[in-house]
């Protein structure tokens, strides 16, 4: 209990810290002669383009819920975005690092399996979380507990930006728990002002595990109105050890990946980006990460990923009601593994094969009438999704998702902002049911999702707003088509036709603060503060309680809780804060009162960081603290609760960008060598090791040359 206390004391400080920021304007403001703002556009535009000093991660450009890109601090939602810079300091091994410091968002993994898997709020698996590269749908399942994972290389990505909510449904079918995004660079990105070619060559080594990395980039301008870039990279990784020096097996890996992305942009106005990602994957994967079984099944994995982007857009310069942008994509995992043991099954092969193709488009139309700037956004976008495996409890079959949303945005004398949307979803899924014989089959269904958004900006800086949303989840194909084997014979799982689709209902409050000049002349604050209550009613999972078990709608769940970030940017340092405190539970049905499997709880980081050499060094560290989970088992209603305890982590970093041709990165992480598992991705008890790393040294060297 004293890691729990401890973590819930840190986590109240940070929020107390943001909501001091919150109101110190009210002390002041009497003080101060209130600035008429500029119009819209200019008042969109991030401090960062106006001071002469590094962004804070609040002021970075990025998607936002209305889908218009904005500084994350002027969004009237649950947003947080993770930049370049932060990516340099975390040198991250995995897509789950990028987001150890993002509130409300946990991303897990097991050891022995590179796959990821976003928890937003208690809200996990493919289709509640969706997840995008390049625009690109990442919707992947495999049977057991790899549900709703998916695989991206780190080194590839230029940033990354989650939306926490329903509010994010104008972003496709799916997503009541959020939307999380990648992006990979444009040769823009890469190449310096007056640069027609670039080439660096990343060589990255970590301690624990001896990790080599290496990762080449190189763009070409060809002239302003055509250029490229193309990366490759190359990690390999022998198995780790944890913080007491145990090697945690089948940790290693092989990591292969590339991008080739060309911008066009053939007449004023028009662009057009064409872009390929390749991702190779082998590895060893266990049935339960650690376990010291000698029954347990292992396998040698290959695991490839392939996406496939097209995204054209066209904003003329003497038209307001043109913003158009079309997104056409296809994206493809395959993951062949191979039975290595026990003995007698060595050989025995299985495959999982899954392929989404989609398109989306939208345009905003923008024009001034009575007294209101006003902002329309209208879309559609569909997707097919087919997944393949001989395996019968996978839940092979055919899915389509289909849906256009409507949305107004209006502004009135820069202190009101209203934003009003209504989306439309549809789903069909096409299966065979297997059990107890062949039989095709087919389901569908749709809904109308509203949403309303008011805020106020009663002075300078500081805005307060308040959220209705709904989101619409249609049941997934293994949710639906499963049958067969596993945990119990061939005839353990069950297929169900009558599952419903599940739907978010929320309500959320926010507070964004916005100020330059606070205690020294060029610093800066920025802090945004979210409340919430979701209700998801006909909540999906599988009933272990009886056999043969099914998938249904156990009930309705309900989540809850506060989260923040905050920002001092004072030019030579800086220091972020974020915290998170979530409740999220099932409130009817057989699972009545226990909690959401893996709902990321009682979290709260700090990084402070110092910058010297004229900006060109930056040191610092970073704290993090887990609270302790408490999970739940699905098949014992009379002693469920099973309770994990927290862990806290220090990591330290430094950045020296030595001239404009050579940058090193420096960090340390576990300095101080804690033993942990982390318990959103530790579902077996049954580990001979902790699954944490250990002390880890990083150490990457970039060298680039241009002209």
């Amino acid at each position: 209990m004293t890691t729990t206390k401890n973590t819930t004391l840190m986590a109240s400080t940070a929020l107390a810290f943001v909501l001091g920021l919150c109101a110190a304007p009210f002390a002041s403001a009497q003080e101060q002669e209130p600035e008429k703002k500029a119009a819209k556009a200019d008042r969109l535009a991030p401090a960062s383009t106006t001071k002469d000093q590094p962004a804070t991660m609040l002021d970075v450009i990025t998607i936002s819920a209305t889908m218009i890109k904005s500084p994350v601090i002027d969004s009237m939602a649950a947003i947080s975005a993770v930049d370049q810079d932060e990516l340099d300091r975390i040198q991250p091994d995995t897509a789950a690092d990028i987001f150890r410091t993002t509130p409300g968002v946990a991303a897990s993994m097991n050891g022995d399996d590179p796959a990821t898997a976003i928890n937003i709020r208690g809200l996990e698996q493919y289709g509640r979380v969706v997840v995008t590269l390049d625009g690109a749908r990442q919707d992947y399942w495999r049977v057991g507990h790899g549900s709703g994972s998916f695989y991206v290389e780190p080194d590839l990505i230029k940033d990354a930006t989650v939306i926490r909510g329903p509010v994010s449904n104008a972003y496709g079918s799916g997503g009541i728990g959020g939307v999380v995004s990648f992006e990979t660079k444009d040769a823009g990105d890469f190449l310096k002002p007056g640069e027609n070619w670039a080439l660096s060559e990343k060589l990255g080594y970590e301690s624990n595990g001896d990790g080599f990395t290496t990762s080449t980039t190189g763009a070409y301008r060809f002239n302003e109105d055509a250029d490229i870039i193309g990366n490759l990279i190359y990690r390999n990784r022998d198995s780790y050890t944890d913080g007491e020096g145990a090697t945690v097996p089948w940790t290693g890996e092989r990591v292969t990946s590339g991008y080739l992305k060309t911008t066009l942009r053939p007449a004023d106005g028009h662009e057009l980006k064409l872009g390929a990602i390749l991702q190779r994957y082998n590895d060893i994967i266990s049935g339960s990460s650690g376990s010291p079984s000698a029954t347990l099944s292992r396998y040698d994995a290959n695991t490839t990923n392939q996406t496939y982007t097209a995204a054209y857009t066209w904003k003329p310069d003497d038209s307001d009601l043109i913003d158009l942008s079309v997104n056409a994509y296809h994206n493809r995992t395959r993951a062949e593994q191979t039975h290595v043991w026990p003995t007698n099954s060595i050989g025995t092969f299985r495959f999982y094969d899954v392929a989404t193709t989609g398109l989306n488009a939208r345009n905003s139309s923008r024009f001034d009438a009575w007294g209101i700037a006003h902002m329309l956004t209208y879309g559609m976008d569909y997707y097919y999704l087919e997944g393949s495996s001989e395996a019968a409890h996978f839940g092979a079959g055919e899915q389509q998702g289909y849906g256009g949303f409507l949305q107004w945005q209006g502004d009135y004398e820069n202190w009101l902002q209203v934003i009003t949307a209504l989306r439309y979803d549809g789903y069909t899924l096409d299966g065979e049911t297997r059990v107890p014989s062949p039989q095709e089959a087919s389901i569908s269904g749709d809904r109308w999702s509203p949403r309303l958004t008011v805020g106020v900006t009663p002075f300078e800086g500081f805005q307060l707003y308040g959220t209705y949303s709904e989101g619409y989840r249609a049941p997934g194909l293994q949710d639906v088509f499963r049958g067969g084997g596993a945990h119990g014979g061939t005839d353990a799982y069950r297929p169900n036709l009558l599952l419903q689709p599940e739907t978010a209902k929320s309500w959320e409050a926010g507070i964004n603060v916005k100020y330059d000049d606070v205690l020294t002349a060029g610093d800066r604050v920025r802090a945004k503060l979210n409340v919430f209550h979701t209700d998801v009613e006909d909540y999906i999972e599988t009933n272990l309680t009886v056999t043969p078990r099914t998938a249904i709608n156990i009930g309705d769940a309900r989540l809850k809780g506060i989260e923040a970030e905050a920002v001092y940017d004072y030019g030579w340092g800086f220091l972020n804060l974020s915290g998170a405190l979530i409740d999220a539970k099932v409130v009817s049905g057989i699972y009545s009162g226990q909690a959401l499997n893996n709902t990321p709880l009682d979290r709260f980081s700090a990084t402070v960081g110092f910058r010297m050499l004229e900006d060109k060094l930056t040191v610092g560290a970073q704290y993090l603290s887990i609270g302790e989970i408490t999970r739940t088992r699905r098949t014992s209603l009379s002693n469920p609760i099973v309770v994990d305890p927290g862990f806290e982590l220090v990591n330290v970093f430094a950045n020296w960008t030595v001239n404009d041709n050579l940058k090193v990165d420096f960090g340390v992480d576990n300095v101080f060598n804690t033993a942990y598992t982390d318990p959103q991705s530790a579902w077996s008890t049954s580990a001979a090791t902790e699954q944490g790393k250990g002390r880890t040294f990083k150490v990457a060297i970039t060298g680039r040359i241009g002209g």
